[in-house]
């Protein structure tokens, strides 16, 4: 027997290993929120620069000697500029001192010069004849060594050779698919020539020529989406789109406005893709138009307005994205970018009449040629203009679409269209993913946790629960991949079937349980709390019974084919990899989680509660429900959220089990897109601090918010739910 000195050691070595385990625990839970925080703050630091606005800084300033500027372009790499003259002059020079690297004599002096739409380093140029011709710019890289050179040249595209289209106070040029055309417009005539088989190094072939009188002289002609469609401008704001089908026999398509007769217009140009024309007037704004096709036909609609300020005199279009800049009257520059609506920048330039400026195919220079001969050049800060709050979340209307709608699409097949990162349809199919699995699997869980816990016999209890958590071991791959390639098909080939389940299995069960009412209660006694595998038989024969009857039902009901009734009668169409089934395989995974926490909260009713319920008089189900149920709703309501979060981040059952569609449709027969499974498709193939890597990380934080924000709710529903019922 311990003296009184070995009691007081006993309890000091308590006492040290109650403050040590204290201090550990505490450590680890710190060790856990550091952890959290760090992941929160590193996904924010990923995510914050596309909401950094835009910034302009004046550059380098290169003297090129006295010239009239036509075009002034820089290369691919921003190393080497171009310097189109009036004089015939094609100068080449250093982006990085001003130095000159070569220069071309074109022959002969030219009126006019523009780069062509959707191409890099090929130019029309004009003589003041009338006649045209093309060029190519080419930058080749050398190395001498480890010296690297470029050494630039200038050539004709198809031989050296003018092409006459006569007089013409407006010309653009469309390049491609093998065609070059021509769409000149003199005085009321419009006349396009278009030749064939056009291949770069080898002369033009005998052109086709067509001619259209016009119902009115027009300022501006520029060609539509791939040579499709033909726009003319006039300066007073008139308006006609003509279809070049057989472009030799133009055909008007539509014929409007763009600005009042009494205010016209002061700049136009065409945005990249040319769907869309970008429409400066009187009032210091810039309004995109673009066509739309409604029932009556197609349609130029205006689409956003852009406030400038001051009446705008140049509209300079990006080269590779719907980006754009404004000079204005008052000489300051401006940068705008259409799908998000952004007004990002805005910058005096320097002084000095401006004849010419572009931007570079990075975005991120801005050169702007000046009376005097010199070229400013301009430093332009701006990564990610096509992100806002209404790009993010709400309807967009991008070229091309009838209407606004919530897309993601984060790649495109050509420069026409752009990326779209809705981040509405990942939403949106993140809960109704997690919705369906829920609706399957809280019923089954709970109702399953209250048998095993309050009536089901000990023995068979230290069977199933060891079981069913075994179960939340099983890789959701596993689950994923049985999901799509065994129980889509199945679904699809036994629909009316899988739906009849719903009223076989219960007016089966009911049958059976009446029948076993009926039956002595000598007979019955014997197998209490073994009811659960009793059933058993009773849910495999309701699900044949459903399957042998499924074929004559869908005869009878569905006219033969349940898919098409479904769709002709309710609007609902099936894909083969839905939210039904991404339901049942997600609720087959968050079954176990639910279940085991909400059977030990059951389990866990103190016995005095019951008995004392019990000994008052009180039925087992009474007791059930006012006492057990009530004091373990702490636990079941927390089972219900863990089992939540659960569902809204899984990834792999997801990805597997549909088919990745970003719809916003609450139908259970179609598929969805969650964040989760387009982080694990996506994130591997974006491209490092791109957009769409960085909005895939925001993808990701809006995930974690998403969870954060329904922990918080359940711990505090939780609370509340202890405090009620815990002096139970």
């Amino acid at each position: 027997m311990a003296g009184p000195s070995g009691r007081s050691q006993l309890a000091t070595s308590r006492r040290v290993i109650n403050v040590v385990t204290a201090r550990v625990v505490a450590l680890g839970g710190a060790a856990v929120i550091a952890a959290i925080a760090l992941i929160f703050f590193y996904l924010l630091w990923v995510v914050a620069p596309i909401f950094v606005g835009a910034d302009i800084e004046t550059g380098q300033r290169y003297d090129l000697g006295p010239a009239t500027t036509l075009l002034v372009e820089a290369n691919e790499s921003e190393e080497v500029g171009l310097r189109i003259t009036a004089a015939g002059q094609a100068e080449f020079f250093d982006l990085a001192d001003g130095q000159p690297r070569g220069s071309t004599d074109l022959g002969r002096p030219l009126a006019t010069a523009q780069a062509l739409a959707d191409h890099t380093g090929l130019y029309m140029i004009q003589d003041e004849a009338g006649e045209i011709s093309l060029l190519q710019a080419s930058f080749p890289v050398s190395f001498d060594g480890d010296t690297r050179a470029i050494t630039p040249t200038l050539s004709f595209a198809f031989e050296e050779e003018w092409l006459d289209v006569g007089a013409a106070e407006a010309v653009d040029v469309f390049y491609g698919n093998f065609r070059v055309m021509i769409a000149s417009i003199s005085g009321r005539s419009l006349t396009i020539h278009e030749y064939r088989d056009a291949e770069p190094g080898f002369a033009l072939e005998r052109p086709r020529r067509g001619t259209l009188e016009l119902r009115r002289q027009y300022d501006h002609v520029f060609f539509g989406p791939r040579g499709q469609w033909l726009y003319l401008v006039s300066d007073g704001g008139a308006v006609e789109v003509l279809e070049l089908t057989r472009p030799t026999a133009p055909t008007e398509l539509y014929l409007g406005r763009v600005a009042p007769p009494d205010q016209g217009i002061t700049a136009v140009a065409p945005l990249l893709g040319r769907y869309s024309l970008l429409v400066g007037d009187q009032r210091g704004g810039v309004r995109q138009w673009f066509m739309i096709r409604t029932d009556l036909g197609h349609r130029l609609e205006p689409i956003r307005n852009f406030d400038v300020g001051s009446p705008p005199k140049r509209i300079i279009p990006e080269p590779r994205r719907k980006g754009f800049a404004v000079v204005d009257r008052a000489d300051r520059v401006h940068l705008f970018y259409t799908t998000s609506q952004r007004h990002l920048a805005t910058h005096d330039l320097a002084e000095g009449e401006l004849l010419g400026a572009s931007i570079a195919p990075r975005s991120d220079m801005l050169l702007a040629a000046l009376a005097d001969g010199s070229v400013q050049s301009y430093k332009l800060e701006n990564e990610h203009p096509e992100i806002s709050w209404s790009t993010l979340w709400s309807k967009v209307w991008y070229e091309g679409y009838p209407e606004p709608v919530y897309s993601w699409q984060s790649s495109s097949a050509g420069n026409d269209f752009e990326p779209k990162f809705s981040l509405a349809p990942l939403m949106f199919g993140t809960l109704k993913g997690a919705f369906y699995a829920m609706l399957f699997a809280v019923p089954i869980a709970i109702m399953g946790a209250i048998y095993t816990a309050y009536f089901m016999a000990p023995a068979m209890r230290r069977i199933v629960k060891p079981g069913i958590e075994i179960m939340a071991a099983l890789p959701t791959v596993i689950l994923g991949f049985l999901a799509g390639l065994w129980l889509a098909p199945l679904i699809e080939a036994n629909l009316t079937a899988v739906l009849s389940i719903l009223l076989v299995m219960p007016a089966g069960t009911l049958l059976a349980a009446w029948v076993w009412s009926r039956l002595p209660d000598r007979a019955t006694r014997r197998f209490q709390g073994w009811y659960g595998l009793l059933v058993l038989p009773v849910i495999i024969g309701t699900v044949a019974v459903a399957f042998a009857i499924g074929p004559w039902l869908e005869m009878q009901l569905f006219g033969g084919n349940t898919r098409t009734w479904l769709l002709d009668n309710l609007g609902l169409d099936y894909d083969q990899r839905n939210a039904l089934v991404v339901g049942l395989a997600m609720g087959l995974a968050v079954i176990p989680t639910i279940f085991s926490i909400a059977e030990d909260a059951i389990y866990g009713v103190p016995t005095h509660l019951i008995s004392g319920s019990l000994a008052l008089g009180a039925t087992p189900w009474q007791t059930l429900v006012r006492v057990v149920i009530l004091t373990a709703s702490p636990g079941i309501f927390s089972a219900i959220m863990i089992g939540l979060g659960r569902a809204v981040g899984e990834t792999m059952i997801v990805l597997m089990a549909t088919g990745n569609t970003p719809v916003m449709d609450l139908n259970i027969f179609e598929g969805m897109r969650t964040f989760a499974a387009n982080i694990a498709v996506e994130l591997p193939e974006s491209e490092v601090n791109s957009t769409h890597y960085r909005i895939l990380f925001l993808a990701a934080l809006v995930l974690f918010m998403l969870t954060f924000v329904f922990n918080t709710a359940a711990e505090l529903v939780r609370q509340r739910l202890r405090t009620r019922y815990g002096n139970l």
